[in-house]
C-alpha cells in the first residue's frame, strides 16, 4: 500500500534521544537519561482508597464523558493548589489537559502555520522543540547564562524578526529550574523579559512544571503573577512535581483564549478523563498533594547534593556544570573537542548514560553538552555513575 501523508508527517523524525537511550537497557548501566520521579514517592495507597470513594460516590460523572474545558470541581481544587503556592488563578482562566504535552500541541494548533516564528530558550524543552517542528514553525533560539534568558540578545533575535517583516507568534521560556539546564531566569531577566514582550504585544507561554519543586525557601514570583496574567500563557502539569501516570495537567490564561483553547481541544481528544480528574481532586482535598510535593522536595534535595559532590570530586578540569535550586536535571558543559554524542557509546561500555545536549538546541548546536537527571537514581547510583561518566570524559580529553 502507498499512502501520501501530509506535509505535517514529513517532518516528523525519530528522537535522536529515544534511539540511544534504547542503549541504557543494557544490564548494569547507571542511567541519568530520563526525566522520572522516584517512585518510592508514588502515592499509591491514598490512590487506591480515593479512587474507590470516586467510584462509589461519584461513578456516573467519573464513567462518562465530561465538560471539555475540565471538571468543575477538579478545576476548583487546581485554583486552591494553585493559591497553596502563591499563584492567583480564576476558574475562567483554566482548560484541563491530558499532561502539559497537550497543551503545547493545543497551542501549536492555536498559534503557529507554517514559518511562524517562534522563540525559545537555547537549550529548550526537547517536547516543544519536537512539536514546534512538527508545525513548520521557525524557531529563533535566545541562549542562556546562569541567570536565565539572555534577555538583551532577546530584543536582538525579536529585531531581526521585525525586519523580516514578520513577529514572534509566542515567546516560549521555562523559568523555573528549566529543563534541561537546571538554572532559574533571575528577577531582573524576569521583568525585562515582560517589558520587552508587553512593549512588543507578543504573548509569553510559561511553562512550570518544576516551579513546586523548590530545595532552598519559596521559588521567584512567577510571569503570571508579575503580570498579573496578562499576556501569559501558563502551562502546568502533575508528571514531574509527584507522578505522570495520570497524565493531567492544565494551561491558564485570559478567558477568551481559554475559549479558544478549548474550541481546538474539542477537536483533538473532546474531553480530558473526568475519572483522573474526580480522584485528583479528592487528593488535593485531602492536602495529599501538598504533603506529596514537600517529600518530593525532601528526596531529590539530598540527590543532588550527592550529584554536585561527585561532580566536583571526579570531574576534569574544563568541565563545568549548572546549580539548579530545584527541580530534576542539571546540565554539564564539556570541553569543546568533546561530542557528548560521540562518546556515549564509551560511556554506555562503561555502564552508565546520559541525555546528549545538542538534541535541546533547536539550531543543532550544543554538541559539548550533556543533561543529568538525579530524581530517579538512589544517591549510591549518582556516585557511582558520575565516576564512572568522569572516566568517559578523561579518557575523551586524553
Amino acid at each position: 500500500m502507498s499512502y501520501e501523508m501530509s506535509k505535517l508527517a514529513g517532518r516528523l523524525v525519530s528522537s535522536e534521544i529515544r534511539e540511544l537511550l534504547k542503549m541504557t537497557r543494557k544490564p548494569g548501566v547507571i542511567s541519568f537519561g530520563g526525566g522520572l520521579p522516584d517512585p518510592a514517592l508514588f502515592p499509591v495507597d491514598d490512590i487506591i482508597q480515593i479512587t474507590e470513594q470516586v467510584l462509589r460516590e461519584k461513578g456516573y460523572l467519573a464513567l462518562q464523558y465530561g465538560p471539555t474545558i475540565g471538571e468543575p470541581e477538579f478545576i476548583e481544587a487546581l485554583v486552591q493548589h494553585q493559591a497553596d503556592f502563591g499563584e492567583v488563578v480564576a476558574p475562567e482562566q483554566v482548560c484541563v489537559t491530558s499532561s502539559s504535552q497537550q497543551g503545547i500541541d493545543l497551542l501549536t494548533l492555536l498559534f503557529l502555520d507554517e514559518n511562524s516564528p517562534v522563540v525559545l530558550e537555547k537549550p529548550s524543552y526537547l517536547g516543544s522543540i519536537q512539536a514546534f517542528r512538527r508545525a513548520g514553525a521557525d524557531m529563533r533560539g535566545v541562549p542562556m547564562d546562569d541567570d536565565g534568558l539572555r534577555t538583551d540578545l532577546l530584543e536582538e533575535v525579536l529585531d531581526q524578526i521585525e525586519k523580516e517583516g514578520k513577529r514572534a507568534r509566542f515567546i516560549y521560556v521555562i523559568p523555573d529550574f528549566q529543563n534541561p539546564a537546571g538554572v532559574s531566569m533571575s528577577m531582573e531577566r524576569r521583568g525585562h523579559l515582560l517589558r520587552i514582550a508587553e512593549a512588543r504585544n507578543i504573548p509569553i507561554v510559561e511553562d512550570s512544571p518544576y516551579r513546586e519543586l523548590t530545595f532552598a525557601g519559596e521559588p521567584l514570583p512567577s510571569l503570571w503573577t508579575l503580570a498579573k496574567g496578562r499576556g501569559i500563557i501558563g502551562m502546568k502539569t502533575f508528571s514531574k512535581m509527584l507522578f505522570p501516570g495520570m497524565r493531567m495537567g492544565w494551561l491558564q490564561g485570559e478567558p477568551e483564549l481559554i475559549t479558544k483553547i478549548a474550541m481546538v481541544k474539542q477537536s483533538v481528544d473532546l474531553c480530558t478523563p473526568s475519572f483522573t480528574q474526580l480522584i485528583l481532586a479528592e487528593f488535593i482535598r485531602r492536602g495529599r498533594m501538598r504533603k506529596g510535593i514537600e517529600a518530593s522536595r525532601e528526596c531529590y534535595r539530598p540527590k543532588l547534593e550527592a550529584m554536585l559532590e561527585a561532580l566536583k570530586t571526579h570531574m576534569p578540569e574544563g568541565v563545568t556544570w549548572s546549580t539548579p535550586g530545584g527541580g530534576m536535571f542539571l546540565w554539564v558543559r564539556l570541553p569543546e573537542q568533546v561530542d557528548a554524542k560521540a562518546i556515549f557509546p564509551q560511556a554506555i561500555e562503561n555502564k552508565v548514560a546520559y541525555v546528549i545536549g545538542k538534541a535541546f538546541h533547536c539550531d543543532g548546536s550544543g554538541h559539548n553538552s550533556l543533561r543529568l537527571n538525579y530524581s530517579f537514581p538512589s544517591v549510591e547510583q549518582i556516585r557511582e555513575g558520575i565516576r564512572r561518566l568522569a572516566t568517559v570524559i578523561k579518557q575523551a580529553l586524553t
